[in-house]
């Protein structure tokens, strides 16, 4: 875990320099008395680059703090999650699914499209699901100061707070991408970070079968599973292949015997 509230894109500029150093000395042969120590200073500063950026959009990296992927248990449960909604008519249909299959999902939903489609967050909650936090317009965390953080996640806390009467504890950075100040702004606001450890990539649309076979490939207990019932804050793209697939995800792992439960019941199942 890194403790330092330093930003990723603060890091990648101060290694930037450094390789730009590096490949100047290299250049005008200084600094090449037994080996090209330039060029040895420039590699180093691209891996740690890559490394830096690689534990800021890798699910289950905790270098920058504590996030939940999947949950190591005997137990054969896991956990269907669904980003960017609300989105009519997917959203809806999507809980359909759910209800005629009796089973529970956690939505992270996007602070601007619940505002926009209030009902459909509450019949996300009347009918036994998790709301989670997914910002509220979708904006890669990365990009953004503290400040912008903040409002983006409190204003879509406030939005879920006072549609369903409920408070969520859940989050899930746009992309899934967070560094450490990301972490910390998360942190001081009670709020855990949920990533995920099945991605079908649903969102490309790839076909119904390819969005089960992605699934079930790699299913296993304790499993966090991402799907789409929404499109960020564009609303354009189908989620028809979605809402096909859970159905049959859905059935498939009932027929492997797995039991379906919200983040929270995974995370802490003794609550």
């Amino acid at each position: 875990m890194l403790d330092l509230n330093v930003r990723l894109v603060s890091i990648l500029g101060v290694l930037t320099v450094i390789v730009l150093v590096g490949l100047t000395f290299d250049y005008f042969g200084k600094l090449r008395r037994q080996f090209r120590l330039g060029l040895l200073v420039a590699f180093l500063g691209i891996a740690a680059g890559g490394l830096f950026t690689f534990m800021a959009v890798i699910p289950d990296e905790k270098f920058y703090g504590p996030v939940f992927s999947e949950v190591k248990t005997s137990r054969k449960v896991v956990a269907l999650t669904f980003d960017d909604g609300p989105y009519p008519p997917y959203t809806g249909q999507i809980l359909d699914v759910l209800r005629e299959e009796q089973v529970s999902a956690t939505f992270f939903v996007v602070g601007k499209n619940a505002e926009k489609y209030p009902d459909l967050v509450r019949r996300i909650v009347n009918e036994g699901h998790q709301v989670g936090n997914h910002t509220y317009s979708h904006m890669d965390l990365l990009k953004a100061d503290s400040k912008t953080i903040a409002q983006e996640v409190d204003r879509t806390s406030a939005i879920i707070s006072d549609i369903t009467g409920k408070e969520t504890r859940l989050v899930r950075p746009p992309h899934g991408f967070r560094d450490a100040v990301v972490m910390e702004m998360m942190t001081k606001r009670n709020l855990s970070v949920v990533e995920w450890s099945i991605a079908s990539r649903d969102w490309t649309n790839p076909g119904v079968d390819e969005i089960v076979n992605r699934t079930l490939s790699k299913i296993k207990n304790g499993s966090i599973i991402l799907l789409h019932d929404g499109d960020g804050t564009a609303q354009a793209a189908s989620r028809e292949e979605t809402v096909a697939a859970a159905r049959r995800i859905i059935d498939e792992l009932k027929n492997q015997g797995y039991i379906f439960v919200t983040v929270s019941e995974i995370v802490n199942p003794e609550e």
